[in-house]
């Protein structure tokens, strides 16, 4: 239909969704209808369209024409901002695309997969196991909010339902009773450092994917496939059409070794922040090592991560810490 999405927890304070709603300037909300006098008590200028009833659910079900362009949103989520309030993620199709067909490859994802929703959506994780399980025409199986919340529950679901691919993050796996889980063939992690105990357990028989990336990189912008001996810092190589540099405080790139900040760039880069033109000229800087190729492909920006790291002489990347020690909170 053309429009973006912005999910919302409905557990969220009345704050933090009228917040969102106003900042985004939604003209529609879909929901379920036990959730309606809620809302229409915290957003009641919004038109609220309820799903689950009968009439809605008997409309006409084929595809509306397609509208969007590569540089229109796809959708924005909202983190934790630095003034107290949260700040959106601009996100469009192209970083969206980039992201979904670079994992398909990547996870070797096909219609015979069965891929996990864990994440809530409100975490761009969900992205991921959303779109790329769709593009590829796998089956996407949503583990309910009473499963997810019990590890002997989450693992039964995986054996139940045969789930071939899954994103977890690495403190859940800390706390799940290792089993063989013969079906999963691919198990990505990211969001937190991972424990190498957790990497060489659960890397048995399957392969076990240590990704990273902030909301602001659409998801993930570099991978590593762990093997036995290697360290649970390493955050592997870029995706395909992202760019990553290491630059000191001068903007020079570090040599092999060298701790420094980690900028990204290439397709996966988000817009920016909804309405915070001074943070996003902050955080999204002009690329001074793009090349005629790159500005030809739009690549001009560059994110500053404030995530520290440096290069290994194999071409991966070391994941050293944070620079403003930002702590993350169950990812």
């Amino acid at each position: 239909a053309g429009g973006a999405y912005v999910p919302i927890d409905p557990g969220y304070p009345d704050d933090r969704i009228r917040y969102i709603v106003e900042d985004t300037n939604s003209s529609l909300l879909l929901t379920q209808s036990h959730l309606v006098t809620q809302l229409q008590q915290i957003i009641p200028k919004t038109k609220l369209i309820t799903l689950d009833d009968k009439p809605y659910q008997y409309q006409d079900k084929t595809n509306l024409p397609v509208h969007s362009q590569s540089t229109d949103l796809a959708y924005v989520i909202y983190t934790s901002g630095t003034t107290g309030f949260p700040k959106g993620t601009m996100v469009e199709h192209k970083s969206l695309n980039n992201l979904v067909f670079s994992q398909r490859e990547y996870l070797h994802i096909g219609s015979t997969s069965i891929l996990l929703q864990y994440a809530s959506i409100i975490f761009d994780a969900s992205v991921w196991e959303i779109f790329s399980a769709l593009i590829s025409g796998a089956q996407l199986n949503i583990i309910s909010e009473h499963d997810r919340k019990d590890h002997k529950c989450i693992i039964k679901y995986l054996a139940h339902n045969k789930i071939t691919i899954a994103a977890l993050p690495p403190a859940l796996l800390r706390n799940l009773d290792y089993q063989d889980l013969p079906d999963l063939k691919a198990l990505e992690v990211g969001g937190e450092s991972c424990d190498l105990r957790v990497m060489e357990q659960w890397s048995r028989g399957r392969r076990f994917i240590n990704a990273y990336g902030p909301t602001e990189s659409t998801v993930c912008a570099t991978a590593h496939e762990y093997q036995e001996g290697d360290l649970n810092t390493t955050i592997g190589k870029p995706l395909p059409n992202i760019k990553v540099y290491i630059l000191d405080e001068c903007y020079v790139p570090t040599s092999i070794g060298v701790v420094g900040e980690l900028y990204i760039g290439g397709a996966g880069l988000a817009r920016g922040y909804l309405n915070q033109p001074e943070l996003t000229k902050e955080r999204f800087i002009p690329n001074p090592f793009a090349t005629d190729a790159d500005k030809a492909k739009g690549y001009t920006r560059l994110y500053k991560t404030g995530d520290l790291v440096r290069w290994l002489p194999d071409g991966n990347l070391e994941y050293i810490g944070r620079n403003d020690f930002q702590v993350k909170i169950r990812g």
